[in-house]
C-alpha cells in the first residue's frame, strides 16, 4: 500500500491523514529526511482497526500502530490532546477521540517546528503555530508553557540546537530551565534515548514512553 492509498482509504472512511513531525521540520530545513511519522484525525479506532487489521498496535495509553506503507513498517498515530497530571512521562491524562482536530494535536507538542503537518491528499503544508518562520530562522522555540511538562523537551532542545545550528529562544530557555526537577521522575534509559537521534523504531518497551511526546 502506498501512501496515497492509504490517505484515499482513511478519507473514505471519514478521517484524514497526515505527515507529522521531524520529517516535516527535516524537509522544510532543505535536510534529508528520516521515517515518517503519519497522524489520523477524525476517525475512530476500532473503524481503523476493522480497516486495517495488518496494522499492530504498539501505545498502551493511547492508539500508536506500526503498519507498512510504500514498504516500511511506518508509526500511524490518532489524534489526541494532553494534560499533565502526575510526574514524569506517566503523569500525563491522555483524550484521544474522533472529535480532536489537527491544530490540538499539534499544539500537545514541544517546538513549532515539530508542529507543522503535511496533508496528503490537498499536499499543503499546515503550520498553524508557525514553525517555516522559526526554522527559517534557525531557531527553536516552545509552543507554549506546557512545553515545561516533560523535562525529556529540554534535552531534545539542546540536542536539535547543537546538531542543526540553531539557537533556542530566551522564553524556551526559561521553560528548559523550570523542567530540572522533573527529572528526578524519569527513567534514565528514557533520558539516553532522548539523547540519541529520534527514530520511530519500536523495537523495545520506550516505544510508548517516546512516541511522539515531543
Amino acid at each position: 500500500m502506498n501512501e496515497v492509498d492509504f490517505a484515499n482509504k482513511i478519507a473514505s472512511l471519514g478521517g484524514r491523514a497526515y505527515i507529522v513531525g521531524g520529517w516535516m521540520r527535516d524537509i522544510l530545513r532543505d535536510y534529508p529526511p528520516k521515517d515518517k511519522d503519519y497522524m489520523i484525525c477524525h476517525l475512530k479506532e476500532a473503524t481503523f482497526k476493522e480497516n486495517f487489521p495488518e496494522a499492530k498496535r504498539i501505545g498502551k495509553s493511547f492508539p500508536v500502530y506500526l503498519l507498512n506503507i510504500d514498504g516500511k513498517n511506518c508509526e500511524v498515530a490518532f489524534a489526541r490532546k494532553e494534560k499533565k497530571a502526575g510526574h514524569g512521562y506517566k503523569g500525563f491524562e491522555t483524550t484521544c477521540d474522533e472529535k480532536i482536530t489537527l491544530e490540538e494535536d499539534l499544539y500537545r507538542r514541544d517546538t513549532t517546528m515539530n508542529a507543522i503537518a503535511y496533508d496528503i491528499l490537498s499536499e499543503k503544508i499546515l503550520d498553524p503555530y508557525n514553525g517555516l518562520e522559526d526554522i527559517k530562522k534557525k531557531q527553536i522555540k516552545a509552543i507554549s508553557n506546557h512545553f515545561a511538562d516533560d523535562p525529556v523537551r529540554a534535552l531534545r532542545a539542546a540536542r536539535q540546537a547543537s546538531e542543526f545550528n540553531f539557537i533556542v529562544t530566551k522564553n524556551t530557555l526559561d521553560l528548559m530551565y523550570k523542567c530540572k526537577d522533573e527529572f528526578f521522575y524519569e527513567p534514565q534509559e528514557r533520558i539516553f534515548d532522548y539523547c540519541e537521534p529520534h527514530t520511530c523504531d519500536f523495537n523495545h518497551e520506550l516505544g510508548e514512553q517516546n512516541s511522539q511526546r515531543i
